[in-house]
């Protein structure tokens, strides 16, 4: 159990390192949610659609995610409205239940309307239960209506997971100066 638990501990913190060594320079990390976007766009029309016609959206480009009985993940993201970037968000996730393995994905959130923006912004967290398989690669993407004026689209990139849990995310929300 215990060689068990420190594989994964080692498989969720290089797949934190890898994507904190994405982001060396602004124009580099720019580039990246610019590819993010773009991905989402070209592998669903829908996702095209909300990118226009939402209030604002928010890109996390990486997201690690790692976990035995309790589990987490933690993402970087930036806030857009009208495609403008106008802050930047941390996501924290805390889990327990069945789970083992890790992961990473990419997110993309759409609030429809300013009052689901203005909520998110001001209540920074919402409850999940979660169950899924992630082989150790894979591109297909999903999305959830967790809300009427909120639409999640979320992509695996790479890991081994197998999770049947419960718990919330907490996002905290940094508008730009």
């Amino acid at each position: 159990m215990l060689k068990q638990f420190i594989v994964l501990l080692f498989i969720t913190l290089s797949l934190f390192a890898q994507s904190e060594a994405q982001f060396q320079t602004n124009s580099d990390l720019d580039r990246v949610y610019n590819e993010t976007i773009k991905a989402y766009m070209k592998d669903d029309k829908t996702v095209t659609e909300f990118v226009y016609k939402s209030h604002a959206y928010v890109v996390f480009p990486t997201v690690g995610k790692g976990g035995a009985l309790i589990g987490g993940a933690y993402g970087e993201g930036r806030a857009f409205i009208g495609g403008r970037y106008v802050a930047n968000v941390i996501l924290n996730q805390y889990t327990v239940g069945i789970q083992a393995g890790g992961q990473q994905y990419s997110e993309i959130i759409f609030f429809k309307t300013v009052d689901a923006f203005e909520k998110f912004k001001k209540d920074g967290f919402q409850y999940a239960t979660q169950m899924s398989v992630v082989p150790l690669y894979s591109g297909l993407s999903g999305d959830v209506n967790f809300a009427e004026d909120v639409q999640v689209f979320t992509s695996s990139a790479a890991g081994l997971m197998l999770e049947f849990t419960t718990g919330f995310q907490n996002f905290t929300y940094i508008p730009l100066k």
